[in-house]
């Protein structure tokens, strides 16, 4: 019995007949430059790079805003951006190195047999202790 339901949970698959595909296209990239009490940086001088070298630069507006538009084709993963002003200076890279081994999800049919395994493991568990606990 718990062969055929592992069996029957290892070979099921997901139908891609009609799957659906969602891309993306930034435009303008916002950026929003507070100090740590929530008052904007109005002012601050924004720049942007992109592999060690200005992309883009400017001044934060009165409700510390900045906007840019990236050239087609530019990744913002790629950029960092720093604010700076009146000896205060803010850094945010969005760098995704590293992250693809960790972002990997596990597959829903190993999930199902660890979780089953787990289970079964907790089962046998207890049926040795009530064998040697009868003794």
């Amino acid at each position: 019995m718990v062969v055929l339901a592992l069996a029957l949970l290892l070979s099921a698959g997901t139908s891609t007949a009609h799957r659906m595909l969602i891309g993306y296209q930034i435009k303008e990239v916002q950026l929003n430059t507070i100090y740590d009490d929530g008052t904007p940086a109005q002012g601050a001088e924004i720049e942007v790079y992109k592999d060690g070298e200005l992309y883009a630069e400017g001044v934060a507006d009165s409700k510390g805003t900045f906007i840019f538009e990236p050239k087609r084709g530019d990744k913002i993963e790629d950029m960092t951006f720093v604010s700076s002003s009146v000896g205060h200076r803010a850094e945010l890279s969005l760098s995704q190195e590293g992250d693809d081994a960790t972002s990997e999800e596990i597959p829903l049919p190993m999930k199902a047999a660890a979780g089953l395994g787990y289970l079964l493991g907790i089962a046998g568990i207890s049926m040795l202790y009530v064998s040697r606990k009868g003794r």
